[in-house]
């Protein structure tokens, strides 16, 4: 379980653990494979856009959640097409499904590895990178309660 929250895993080793992920475990995994992605970039000023959302997934609310994340940065002046190919490459080597899209602008998808799915798009504003949780055992508004106290 560990290799997979610290995306380390091939993309086998996120649907076979993702029932014995805590909400907690899924949502530092998203966050974490969000923000290192940030850092392969030479671009300054990554904020993100607000804390981790949880949300129900599945079938039956109250059973199971997940949660999206995502951060931007101001585009740097360099080649956006070799920054999303940098993005692909590192999200191919922690086990995701990965395609690219070039028109209008360049965008990356990703699916599997340690999340359920990511994106990279390079514009036309902002970079963006947002992702989904794994969807795992836990209830949307009892998390919500805990964190709102």
């Amino acid at each position: 379980m560990t290799l997979c929250i610290a995306a380390i895993s091939a993309s086998g080793c996120a649907t076979g653990q993702a029932a014995s992920l805590s909400p907690d475990q899924a949502r530092d995994a998203l966050v974490s494979t969000v923000e290192n992605t940030s850092k392969i970039l030479d671009v300054e000023g990554w904020t993100w856009d607000g804390a981790p959302e949880v949300g129900n997934c599945g079938q039956r609310s109250g059973e199971r959640v997940n949660y999206t994340y995502g951060y931007g940065a101001p585009p740097p002046d360099g080649d956006r097409a070799a920054d999303a190919k940098k993005v692909a490459d590192h999200w191919r080597s922690l086990g995701m499904d990965v395609r690219t899209v070039e028109k209008p602008v360049v965008v990356v998808y990703a699916t599997g590895g340690p999340v359920e799915g990511l994106s990279f798009s390079t514009g036309p504003g902002d970079y963006h990178i947002a992702g989904t949780s794994l969807c795992v055992p836990g209830d949307a508004a009892e998390i919500r309660k805990q964190d709102n106290g």
